[in-house]
């Protein structure tokens, strides 16, 4: 790897410098109610130099969207490295999908928005935008993985086919935690309070139903 110039490395610091901010910002006030000048303002840098590093509000949620990825890919990369069965792997990564918007709520919603924007050409034609989509291929391919390991050691059932297995994991995953977000807010549908639920027992009880359906009951005891 090239070795980066004094320059080049404090102009990375400084970018990531402002995405702290940025996302502290705006895990306190959401997306619509954060401005670039408040970022430049508490990120002690000035609009030009903003502007520099990211071209609009938009490009800074990317940057986040792309941060928060790279994190949980890390976590999940690590579910893969454990000698368990393939059906304990998915269990697993369920947690730690779990743990992470749980704990970091900013990257679940900048994911969304990341999906959102996906039908605005300019944006979407942006390097932040490719780099976010070889992060989302990156976690799926986890998924995918995990589901394999499971066919070939007999804890999942191999009537399914594993990349669209994974994308319904994925998708009713992004639908429940939604789900949960949605009920923290002060204006929602509801339905969401005739039903007493968290956000970790939606996600508990989906990996639970998950598993009761993919999991191979008839595997060899040997």
């Amino acid at each position: 790897m090239q070795k980066l110039s004094r320059k080049e490395r404090e102009k990375n610091a400084r970018k990531e410098h402002i995405l702290d901010i940025a996302e502290a910002i705006i895990a306190e006030r959401g997306f619509e109610g954060t401005t670039m000048d408040e970022i430049a303002e508490k990120a002690e840098v000035g609009k030009g130099t903003l502007y520099i590093h990211f071209k609009s509000k938009s490009a800074i949620y990317l940057g986040i969207c792309e941060r928060g990825s790279k994190l949980l890919n890390q976590e999940m990369a690590k579910v893969l490295l454990l000698e368990v069965s393939g059906m304990e792997l998915i269990e697993k990564i369920g947690e730690v999908y779990l743990q992470f918007v749980q704990t970091n709520p900013v990257y679940f919603h900048a994911f969304n928005y990341y999906e959102n924007i996906l039908n605005d050409e300019l944006v979407a034609k942006s390097e932040l935008v490719d780099r976010c989509e070889q992060s989302a291929k990156a976690a799926m391919t986890y998924i995918v993985r995990a589901l394999q390991i499971g066919m070939q050691d007999g804890s999942i059932k191999s009537t399914f086919e594993p990349h669209e297995l994974a994308l319904i994991i994925w998708g009713a995953s992004k639908g429940v935690v939604n789900m949960a977000f949605l009920k923290q807010k002060r204006n929602h549908m509801r339905i969401l309070d005739e039903v007493n639920f968290s956000l970790d027992t939606l996600i508990h009880g989906l990996i639970h139903l998950f598993a009761t359906g993919i999991k191979n009951d008839h595997q060899s005891k040997n």
